[in-house]
């Protein structure tokens, strides 16, 4: 990958970390959510049924759920910003 795309990724994955966190400060039923998915992760894992089977299916959801989380959540954040641009462009702030 290209300098600039690498750069411009790990900027955009610090602001979704920041953007995520400060979500969590600020929102109590995102922070009860975040508690319910550590206490639900760790139940699933502890479970007497949980074998290598069970585990490389689950283990295979929740990467394909992070994954497809992670690029929504790009998507929206570039979204946003070219949304914001345009505004600025109609109300005549930038050309």
């Amino acid at each position: 990958m290209e300098l600039w795309k690498e750069t411009l990724q790990t900027a955009l994955e610090e602001r979704l970390d920041a953007a995520f966190a400060e979500l969590a400060e600020s929102n109590p039923a995102v922070r009860e959510a975040v508690k319910q998915q550590r206490d639900a992760s760790v139940l699933v894992k502890d479970h007497p049924k949980y074998d290598d089977e069970l585990k490389q299916i689950v283990d295979s959801y929740f990467e394909a759920m992070q994954l497809l989380l992670g690029e929504y959540s790009r998507h929206l954040y570039i979204q946003g910003a070219k949304d914001c641009v345009a505004v600025l462009r109609e109300l005549g702030v930038i050309k």
